[in-house]
């Protein structure tokens, strides 16, 4: 997969941001991920309870690396 360059405007504005705002997007992005993995575990494993779902989902994501 190839990620496209960063338009120079969307440069300019990460550069703006305040420690606070990149944090801020992280956390909302993070939270999107482990959402999205959690709508595909329960599709892959259907039956399974809220806390199984987020028990495998956590366990996937402490092993991840970048």
């Amino acid at each position: 997969m190839e990620i496209e360059p960063l338009h120079p405007i969307q440069v300019k504005r990460f550069r703006e941001m305040s420690f606070v705002e990149k944090m801020t997007i992280s956390q909302g992005l993070l939270r999107m991920a482990r959402s999205a993995r959690r709508e595909a575990f329960r599709r892959a494993r259907p039956g399974l309870d809220e806390d199984a779902y987020d028990r495998l989902v956590a366990r996937e994501f402490a092993g991840a690396r970048t």
